[in-house]
């Protein structure tokens, strides 16, 4: 399979980052064990996935409520923020 018909098959544009994200949420390639079907192929972006040691990626709230929905790891990290900072609903 090419680049562009990988692409084509799995991936979708997100113009606000500038970034590919997978069609499908959670990723088309998560397995139920949580592991990666690409294995070592997976991109450099997924290796970083979910972004927790990347702060300046952290300041957009929108990726970071995208990582929240449908990574585990960022959700607790999300929820223990909320404790720590004491977030209120309105």
């Amino acid at each position: 399979m090419t680049k562009e018909q990988f692409v084509d098959t799995f991936l979708v544009k997100n113009e606000i980052e500038n970034t590919y994200e997978t069609k499908n949420k959670p990723c088309d390639f998560l397995e139920a064990s949580g592991k990666c079907k690409l294995g070592e192929c997976k991109p450099e972006s997924c290796k970083k996935y979910p972004y927790t040691d990347q702060p300046e990626r952290l300041q957009s709230l929108y990726s970071v409520l995208n990582a929240v929905e449908v990574c585990p790891v960022a959700f607790e990290i999300y929820e223990r923020l909320k404790k720590e900072y004491h977030f209120k609903y309105r």
